[in-house]
């Protein structure tokens, strides 16, 4: 927090039950709101209704983020080996 702050940017504290719209889950995890529905449809991300309305709690939404990107990092460490695997066998 004190690097971003030294940057010059914003920081926001916010409580990890706290409740989160569609909208904001969106924001945070850098994805659409139907990929927001359909992580919460599969189980991927816990939600309750508020009326008609679904909300997640922003634990469950950084968790899903961290998850997100472990797996970000393995396909990109994946696609790096394979790259590798190519060149090195003239492959294509």
């Amino acid at each position: 927090m004190v690097n971003f702050l030294i940057a010059g940017r914003g920081v926001v504290l916010l409580e990890e039950d706290r409740d989160l719209t569609l909208n904001e889950a969106s924001e945070i995890l850098g994805i659409s709101r139907a990929l927001v529905v359909q992580r919460m449809e599969v189980g991927d991300l816990p939600f309750r209704y508020v009326g008609l309305n679904r909300h997640c709690l922003l634990r469950d939404v950084l968790s899903l983020r961290d998850k997100i990107g472990v797996q970000q990092r393995a396909m990109d460490e994946m696609a790096k080996i394979l790259e590798e695997l190519i060149d090195k066998h003239e492959l294509f």
